[in-house]
């Protein structure tokens, strides 16, 4: 499932909103408080529908107050939410300022969730309760309060097993959930130690976890060999020699490596029976994607995203100016696919056709497309902010050689 248009009717301070989403990643871009946090809310809001009506989780709907947009001190009559997915599947979820016949009149008509529920009946419900295969697709969204990962102290309360929607299990919440990956990563250790005790060879492992470990070196080549350790417990991993806890690795690592383990395990939950459960289909929302990282990292993070979950749809905030840079490297990349490439370093880049891609800067009142569509790059004309302090700097410097000169 992906999703290829967001509707926002009366959410918060956006009282009306629409964009087009990129099948594989969208960029919000904007000054603080213009509403960048909104839009992954929204659509966290209307996967939730999603994550309630599958059996044994549920996910996130709208605030008892806060929602719903006031304008000179009265409330609109409602808020609504509503997602299409690139197939043609729509729905929406709306909330009511209250419940009067008054307010019900003020309401347009809409969808609904009737379609939505019927295509999860047919394609995910059904065939789990008839024992038979499906796909179950991956949604989560990781906010600023990632870098705080929740490590577990003890094994105490830790459950033994794993079902299929665990994987699902508070993916919507915007705050930090890396403890659900620790304790699933450790039994899947448990049960591998089984089975290579079993067959009397190491070489055997469990692809599920071999999927995890693949993400975590692909995005960390300097990291290896993560596993759990006991007295104390901690999830370890091996840099320059060294046996490291994650939680003495830097802001940087910790903000990134926390994402990537909880990302891989949720994949590896939801879809064992893939042959790279890192290609389940997936929406990711992550907000300040540049969050604790170097700017070499914020030049490679969203690439490295993209390779490492190649079917996954990216919904990304940031401020970084090295995201955009890089992005369109990534974007002129697809331009030249086909030509003779010299360089290692451009061969390297992943390509990412425009077609893919949705940039937006974000007002308090609107979403204005960065896409140029006759190069197929981002227009960077709109980014005024960042060119604020060459600008500053170009005025000085005419200042000393104006100086100078007299």
């Amino acid at each position: 499932m992906k999703l290829k248009y967001l509707t926002l009717e009366n959410f918060r301070a956006k009282p009306s909103l629409s964009m087009k989403l990129g099948q594989r990643l969208t960029l919000l871009m904007g000054a603080n408080g213009s509403g960048k946090t909104t839009l992954l809310d929204g659509i966290a809001i209307g996967l939730g529908e999603i994550l309630t009506y599958l059996p044994s989780v549920s996910g996130m709907t709208f605030k008892k107050q806060g929602d719903i947009h006031q304008r000179d001190n009265h409330l609109a009559p409602y808020t609504r939410i509503t997602l299409e997915t690139s197939q043609g599947l729509a729905w929406d979820r709306l909330q009511r300022r209250d419940n009067s016949r008054k307010t019900a009149g003020e309401i347009p008509p809409g969808l609904g969730v009737k379609a939505l529920k019927q295509h999860l009946d047919n394609t995910v419900i059904d065939p789990w309760a008839a024992g038979e295969s499906f796909e179950l697709p991956v949604f989560a969204y990781y906010g600023v309060s990632r870098a705080l990962l929740d490590l577990p102290s003890s094994r105490k309360g830790f459950p033994k097993s794993h079902e299929r929607f665990d994987a699902l299990a508070n993916a919507l919440n915007a705050d930090t959930r890396f403890k659900s990956a620790f304790v699933w990563f450790y039994n899947k250790e448990n049960e591998e130690h089984r089975l290579q005790k079993q067959h009397k060879s190491f070489d055997v492992t469990l692809p599920e976890l071999d999927a995890v470990r693949r993400a975590i070196m692909r995005l960390f080549p300097d990291l290896s060999e993560p596993h759990i350790e006991l007295n104390p417990l901690r999830f370890a991993v091996k840099q320059q020699g060294e046996w490291l806890n994650i939680a003495q690795l830097s802001d940087g690592y910790q903000t990134l490596l926390g994402l990537v383990i909880d990302l891989s395990s949720r994949m590896a939950m939801a879809n064992p029976h893939l042959d790279d459960p890192l290609a389940s289909e997936a929406v990711v929302m992550i907000d300040e994607v540049d969050l604790h990282l170097h700017p070499e990292w914020q030049q490679r993070v969203v690439g490295d995203l993209l390779a490492t979950f190649p079917n996954t749809q990216f919904i990304v905030t940031t401020h970084s100016p090295f995201i955009v840079e890089a992005l369109n490297n990534h974007l002129k990349r697809s331009q030249i696919d086909g030509l003779e490439i010299p360089s290692d370093d451009i061969r390297s880049l992943l390509p990412l056709s425009p077609e893919e891609v949705a940039a937006y800067f974000i007002t308090p009142s609107d979403a204005h497309s960065l896409m140029a569509p006759d190069v197929g790059l981002l227009d960077d004309k709109l980014l005024s902010h960042f060119n604020d302090i060459n600008r500053l700097y170009d005025e000085m410097r005419d200042i000393q050689w104006e100086h100078r000169a007299s």
